[in-house]
């Protein structure tokens, strides 16, 4: 599919004029440029000792094309680049070429037997932050391109309901080729609004991951390379005069198997992990002082570990990210108590953790485009068995303080900075190698959408 979109837009340069209008008709670009800034102490083992600095600025576009095909058949590529860092020196043309990137190239079929929007080819899938599933770009250190499906989607809506349908593959082999780490995700989703302030979902997920061993056998290696994986949840949202309550509960099901040398299967377990997440808050005008956001929200992902791994909640790609530290660096923590599958790591595993937090953000009257947003995050394990063994029974991870300005330049520009202080816990304490030290971070960013 890539490929196809790239040659149109090759063919469509060489063609005549009026070819040109016919092939790519209702042309349109869009995009996106982020420069990130960020500086940090102690990220990755929380030891001044060590002198653990970072000092980064990162440039990441974006460049979106839709055209027609046919008056039904719609196409949309997503060009990347991301690879750059201040400092590094120009690149030539030869390195500029190889490091842009087809992140999306699909095509839309509008009302396929009369009803369901189609979606073929590379494309992304779910919506940034969400616990269950996010194929797509990451706010992340270094800026992350993030995860595509290369898939089929098809959408249904009605007047108060709607069902999504997706089948892809997210890794796998070449043609011909043993399958080895083939991953393949399918989902269906029961979306509905029935009242305007009121709207939910139902859905379910799964990722299976194949690995041929000698004897042909497909199974497993690891309980995040699950054979058959499934997430089922519920989600629900009430909103009216300003305040909201959204809630969701996801419950693991299927089998996480391992095998030897031989390709035999050795163990099996099954998934058993769950989640909730609760987010309540209320927006209020005070007229002369200003707009007022208050928040909170908490989540739980059940704990597991050693043998019984399979108890932990696993999602099949989540981008759950609170915290301007936490959320940011989530996997560059040496200490593996606090790892999460995941304390940086572009597959987040949010299993065995309690996370609170709360905040509040005002966009006062007479600086109308200023927002500055304060922030509070508690971060536990759900059972006190992690690793290393010295940090059992302790399960608090530590907290986070954030402090975050931002100024609306325009409605496609803006600009942020943003301060974060992580204290760590008593889990962290126990189980560091040497003194444990706070880690603190300052950010930047400038936003362009055109």
């Amino acid at each position: 599919m890539k490929k196809f979109m790239v040659t149109t837009l090759a063919l469509a340069m060489l063609l005549p004029v009026g070819a040109q209008a016919e092939l790519l008709k209702n042309f349109k670009t869009s995009g996106s440029l982020e420069v990130d800034a960020v500086s940090a102490n102690n990220i990755t083992d929380l030891r001044t000792d060590t002198y653990d600095k970072i000092g980064t600025v990162q440039t990441r576009i974006f460049v979106n094309m839709d055209w027609d095909l046919l008056d039904d058949v719609h196409s949309h590529v997503t060009l990347r680049k991301n690879d750059r860092t201040y400092g590094t020196g120009a690149q030539n043309l030869n390195t500029v070429e190889s490091n842009i990137f087809v992140d999306q190239a699909y095509a839309k079929i509008d009302k396929l037997f009369g009803a369901i929007d189609t979606t073929v080819g590379r494309q992304h899938y779910g919506e940034p932050g969400d616990l269950v599933i996010y194929y797509g770009p990451r706010k992340v250190y270094g800026l992350f391109a993030g995860n595509a499906l290369d898939s089929v989607r098809m959408d249904w809506n009605g007047e108060k309901v709607g069902v999504t349908a997706v089948s892809g593959v997210n890794s796998g082999t070449a043609l011909g080729v043993k399958d080895s780490g083939s991953i393949n995700v399918y989902g269906l989703e029961v979306h509905a609004k029935p009242i305007d302030v009121l709207s939910g979902s139902a859905y379910v997920y799964e990722r299976t991951t194949v690995n041929s061993g000698s004897r042909g056998n497909a199974g497993a290696v690891s309980v995040t390379g699950a054979r058959n994986l499934w997430v089922a949840g519920l989600r629900a949202q009430l909103a009216a005069g300003g305040a909201w309550l959204k809630g969701e509960y996801d419950q693991n099901f299927g089998e996480n198997r391992a095998v030897n040398a031989d390709g035999n299967y050795t163990t099996a377990e099954n998934f058993t992990g769950w989640a909730a997440k609760l987010n309540t808050g209320i927006k209020v005008d005070l007229r002369r002082l200003g707009a007022l956001t208050g928040w909170a929200e908490g989540m739980v992902a059940s704990g597991g570990g050693g043998a019984g791994a399979s108890r932990g909640f696993y999602p099949i790609l989540s981008d759950y990210r609170p915290g301007l530290i936490y959320g940011r660096f989530d996997n560059n923590f040496a200490s593996a108590a606090l790892n999460r599958g995941g304390f940086g790591n572009v597959d987040v595993v949010p299993s065995n953790r309690v996370i609170l937090g709360a905040g509040a953000k005002i966009t006062p009257a007479v600086l109308n485009k200023l927002t500055v947003a304060l922030s509070f995050w508690q971060f536990r394990t759900q059972s006190g068995n992690v690793t290393p063994a010295s940090a059992r029974g302790n399960k608090f991870l530590g907290n986070e303080y954030d402090l975050e300005l931002t100024w609306a330049h325009s409605e496609n520009v803006s600009v942020s900075a943003g301060l974060a202080d992580f204290q760590p816990g008593r889990a962290l304490i126990v189980s560091g190698a040497g003194a444990i030290n706070p880690a603190t971070m300052c950010t930047s960013n400038v936003s362009i959408k055109f």
